[in-house]
């Protein structure tokens, strides 16, 4: 048994790949876990986001949305695979696939990443999906047994940091920064690797937004999942974290 990452882009009927096309250059990016489906528009266009809003509430129903950062919007829609049967969801799941999130869509394209246990399988899953349109690989690796679960997983959380800004935070958290009260200053730290306060605490603030930006989707799923609102509720402020790049 081997293991496969799958990346790939596809252009079809598809509500969400559609939209992507008429807004180009935004990349909307979705996250599917469960029942519900948290999608993420980073612009400051109220016309193009009113729009993209109208097109939203077309594809499922939405049931939350959050203002973030006064940058981008977040919409949290009970799951549209049931109304939707090309859902890109609906054509790897009988292949045994499973997604690496988010999913993202743009100038008209979706892209995604998938996990396979079998190669034979990730053939019949090309073979499906061009038959809905043209589909382009991007990357195809086979990777060891032994990076699950870790490598699939973090690498959505984490492939965007860079060394020093890793470092950064594994510094902070070595000697106690994070803890309450907390046992260093960043001023500290900085002298200690020989670098200016400004230039560490540059790393570790770009380190911690995109940490934060990657986790916060997971942590509104899962608050959806354990508190399902009866009614939906009013435009809101969320707490302020960076929009998903693609």
């Amino acid at each position: 048994m081997g293991l496969w990452e799958i990346s790939f882009r596809t252009q079809y009927d598809y509500p969400f790949i559609q939209m992507s096309g008429r807004h180009p250059g935004i990349p909307i990016s979705m996250w599917c876990i469960w029942d519900r489906e948290l999608v993420q528009v980073p612009n400051q266009d109220e016309v193009a986001l009113a729009e993209i809003e109208k097109e939203i509430r077309k594809a499922g129903r939405v049931i939350d949305k959050w203002i973030e950062a006064q940058e981008a919007r977040i919409f949290m829609l009970r799951c549209t695979c049931g109304i939707h049967s090309n859902s890109p969801w609906n054509v790897w799941e009988p292949h045994e696939c499973i997604d690496a999130p988010p999913a993202i869509y743009q100038d008209g394209w979706g892209y995604f990443r998938v996990i396979s246990f079998e190669e034979d399988r990730t053939r019949d899953l090309f073979r499906d999906f061009n038959r809905l349109g043209p589909t382009e690989l991007i990357r195809k690796r086979e990777l060891p047994l032994n990076t699950l679960p870790t490598s699939i997983w973090v690498n959505s959380l984490f492939a965007d940091l860079t060394s020093k800004q890793m470092d950064a935070v594994m510094k902070a958290h070595r000697y106690g920064y994070y803890t309450s009260p907390r046992q260093i200053t960043t001023e500290n730290i900085a002298k200690g690797v020989g670098i200016s306060r400004s230039t560490y605490e540059e790393h570790l603030r770009k380190a911690e937004n995109q940490i934060m930006n990657a986790l916060v989707p997971y942590l509104q799923l899962f608050a959806a999942s354990e508190k399902k609102p009866a009614f939906e509720p009013s435009l809101r402020k969320a707490p302020a974290v960076p929009a998903v790049e693609s």
